[in-house]
């Protein structure tokens, strides 16, 4: 049997016959559109992105894999706004080479990371598209936010905190050692780092009410920290001895380790901006163990990412991930 677009989503896409979907669900997945149900109380976040093989991940990956990066990518975005992610739609373009056999196996495996991934973090597929070309992965992910809770890139303030959440820089290297075979513990943290990221959708939700300002780290900290300082008007000092870095980035050496957190990109985390007087309810959730986060910085007048490491002004060629 050929492998077509509709047996494809049939068959490995379209929610198991003893698979219950949620009530806010209306109509899923085998019509021209899927039909939801928002709650009245809640404002939707809304975020897509696009990724393309061979530029956001290696063509060669397991497909497992491809589709736990393209979710979690994805559930960054929400967790950025403080969002509950709750559906998403997938576009899925197949090369056109492939055999039946080939895409049918493809997506088997895709489909079981895809499924695994929103199980973990209670979304849900409700349609999409299949179609032919350059191998990539497109999804549009919606989701839920208390009205005026949201966080923003627009809200930091002279005098705020900067922290961020958990590590960063172990995305960036693993490009290193994405396609050889080794099977070293550091080998295996960093690319597990890479294919599954941490989206901080729980925290992302905690700081709802606490943190000035939000932005998840995809293009890379001082990139996207100067994203919130330009919606924001305002300028960032960081002081980038304090930046939090795991054992296996220590390995590439001091000052790659700085430049890999700094402008590598693809960690996923969160950088945020506190106000003095909400540090207090941050550090009850640090205390509490539900949130991880370092201080790295103040909001300061002006404009621009100012930085310094070692007792030294330190200036980066490279500020981050560019898309053209």
């Amino acid at each position: 049997m050929a492998a077509g677009e509709f047996e494809l989503i049939n068959h490995y896409l379209k929610p198991a016959p003893d698979e219950i979907l949620p009530d806010s669900v209306l109509l899923g997945i085998g019509d021209d559109a899927a039909l939801i149900q928002p709650s009245v109380e809640q404002h939707l976040a809304v975020a897509t992105d696009t990724l393309v093989a061979d530029v956001h991940f290696p063509a060669t990956a397991p497909a497992d894999l491809i589709a736990e990066r393209s979710l979690r990518v994805n559930l960054s975005d929400m967790a950025a706004m403080g969002a509950e992610p709750q559906w998403f739609t997938l576009s899925l373009t197949l090369p056109s080479e492939w055999d039946s056999e080939c895409r049918r196996d493809w997506v088997a495996t895709f489909s079981r990371g895809l499924k695994a991934c929103a199980k973990q973090f209670g979304c849900v597929l409700i349609g999409g598209d299949t179609t032919q070309g350059p191998l990539s992965v497109g999804i549009h992910m919606l989701g839920q936010v208390p009205p005026a809770e949201a966080l923003r890139r627009d809200g930091a303030e002279p005098g705020d905190f900067v922290l961020v959440t958990g590590c960063l820089g172990d995305a960036a290297a693993a490009l290193a050692v994405l396609d050889d075979d080794s099977t070293d513990s550091r080998s295996d943290y960093l690319r597990d780092r890479y294919y599954r990221p941490s989206p901080r959708v729980a925290e992302g939700q905690l700081l709802r009410k606490i943190a000035n300002s939000a932005q998840d780290i995809s293009d890379g900290l001082l990139a996207d920290l100067n994203h919130i300082c330009q919606a924001s008007d305002v300028a960032a000092e960081l002081d980038l001895d304090q930046l939090p870095m795991s054992a296996a980035l220590a390995e590439a050496g001091e000052s790659d380790a700085v430049r890999l957190a700094t402008s590598g990109g693809d960690d996923y985390e969160l950088v945020f901006t506190v106000a003095a007087e909400n540090m207090p309810a941050l550090a009850m959730l640090q205390a509490e163990g539900k949130l991880e986060a370092t201080v790295i910085g103040r909001i300061v007048s002006g404009a621009g990412v100012h930085c310094q490491w070692q007792g030294d002004v330190y200036q980066s060629s490279i500020t981050g991930y560019q898309h053209f």
